[in-house]
């Protein structure tokens, strides 16, 4: 970087390239955590470890929906939606 400019700026480039290797499926989880903990620059820091932080609280609500039971149900409607049943009460049968 040249002088006078900000030492936490991140380049276009480098979000391109970011966004690239962490679509790769375990190159992209090792990197994040490299990226968290290694470099000079808080901002490319602090974002990644924010990502670490909603991964973890993603993980432990499905582990708590998991150990609930709700996990099948929500799977259930999620596969409808998907699946273009996009109202939730269309699979209701109304009498004739």
């Amino acid at each position: 970087m040249a002088k006078g400019k900000n030492k936490d700026y991140v380049s276009f480039w480098f979000w391109m390239v970011a966004l690239f290797v962490m679509a790769l499926p375990c190159v992209g989880f090792i990197m994040v955590i490299v990226w968290a903990c290694v470099g000079e620059n808080q901002s490319r820091k602090n974002y990644f470890r924010a990502l670490i932080v909603w991964f973890l609280i993603m993980a432990a609500l499905s582990v708590a929906m998991m150990s609930l039971g709700f996990l099948p149900l929500i799977q259930k409607q999620v596969e409808m939606w998907m699946q273009g049943n996009g109202n939730p009460t269309s699979n209701v049968q109304h009498p004739r």
